[in-house]
């Protein structure tokens, strides 16, 4: 699977849990998650999290420190997705 495919992945999947009343005019791979952006609770972070795993059949099994530079940005989530092996089957493209 591409980056590119990941990230536009990645993209709709946040911009799903964020919902239209969140999400700013644009979003780009370098929107923050948080406050600077879609202002994602750790709530909405954790259901972010569990559709990626669901999504690209990964386990994001990685230290606290790690997972909180990956969820910065839209960016640093697909970066941390395309960087896990998979657990699961190979997700379909669409």
């Amino acid at each position: 699977m591409t980056e590119d495919l990941v990230l536009q992945r990645v993209k709709a999947i946040v911009m799903r849990i964020a919902g239209p009343a969140r999400a700013p005019e644009r979003v780009g791979e370098d929107t923050g998650l948080g406050e600077d952006g879609l202002w994602l609770d750790s709530l909405d972070l954790f259901e972010v999290i569990l559709a990626c795993e669901e999504e690209f059949g990964v386990r994001l099994d990685v230290d606290a420190d790690t997972l909180a530079v990956a969820l910065r940005t839209v960016r640093g989530l697909a970066d941390l997705i395309g960087a896990t092996p998979r657990t699961g089957p190979a997700p379909l493209t669409p």
